[in-house]
């Protein structure tokens, strides 16, 4: 099991509450289960979703040239968008 900053592990229970409060079943999910495949984010929430990553991590995402892979999973999210986090958290607006 890797340690991970303060800062991440805050970005990364974000990333899971906005999954967890758009899926109003209570769908338990772990960081490797793929997210797009299970239902967990649907085509109408994807943009949001990858807007919510590009807020937390600082990073501009081009929707245009997005990779669906690096959103399949926690475990993706977290070595495409957060690795290397500083520990500060970024709050979105």
């Amino acid at each position: 099991m890797r340690k991970v900053s303060n800062g991440m592990s805050n970005r990364m229970d974000r990333v899971r509450r906005f999954i967890a409060e758009k899926n109003l079943g209570g769908t338990d999910f772990s960081d490797c289960d793929d997210l797009i495949e299970n239902g967990l984010i649907d085509s109408l929430r994807f943009v949001e979703f990858v807007l919510l990553i590009a807020e937390l991590s600082g990073r501009t995402i081009e929707l245009d040239n997005v990779n669906i892979d690096e959103f399949r999973t926690i475990d993706a999210i977290r070595a495409a968008y957060f690795s290397g986090a500083d520990t500060e958290l970024v709050e979105p607006k």
